[in-house]
């Protein structure tokens, strides 16, 4: 996912409200309240991707390679080209790693990509990759979120 201004402005807000809160003896607040923070920021790109994603256009589209990056373990990006409604030729990677190659090269599949934006594009089957790491980012902030909510209430 693309950087946005708003996501400076989401981390130049962090810092400032640890600093503050560190200084005045009120970390757990803060530390919640940036939690709180981090959960509408996502909710709002979500939003912003669901949005993106009802105004897709629907195209079959050739998978002709794989961009395998190494991590910890190997990922595979399927490459995907594919003509545009106005007949633009778009040669693109997926932006959603998978750990197998899911498919073949060659084999052509249902994509839908952004009329504004032909580079971004998911497989028709596959809406949820686009928002899924949001989802888990915000469940598995949820236990030390609500660790410091306990201290704050038994305090």
């Amino acid at each position: 996912m693309k950087v946005g201004t708003l996501d400076y402005i989401w981390a130049i807000v962090s810092f400032v409200i640890v600093g503050v809160t560190f200084h005045y003896g009120y970390l757990l607040y803060g530390l919640l309240g940036i939690y709180v923070l981090m959960v509408a920021l996502f909710m709002w790109h979500i939003s912003q991707i669901r949005k993106r994603l009802s105004r897709s256009v629907a195209v079959f589209g050739t998978i002709t390679d794989y961009h395998e990056a190494t991590e910890v373990v190997k990922h595979y990006y399927p490459i995907v080209k594919f003509e545009t409604e106005d007949g633009r030729p778009v040669s693109s990677v997926y932006s959603v790693a998978d750990r197998v190659m899911k498919y073949e090269i060659g084999s052509q599949e249902m994509i839908c990509y952004d009329p504004d934006d032909p580079i971004f594009f998911y497989f028709a089957n596959r809406e949820n990759d686009m928002v899924k790491d949001y989802y888990k980012a915000i469940i598995f902030g949820s236990v030390p979120a609500l660790f410091v909510l306990l201290i704050l209430i038994f305090h």
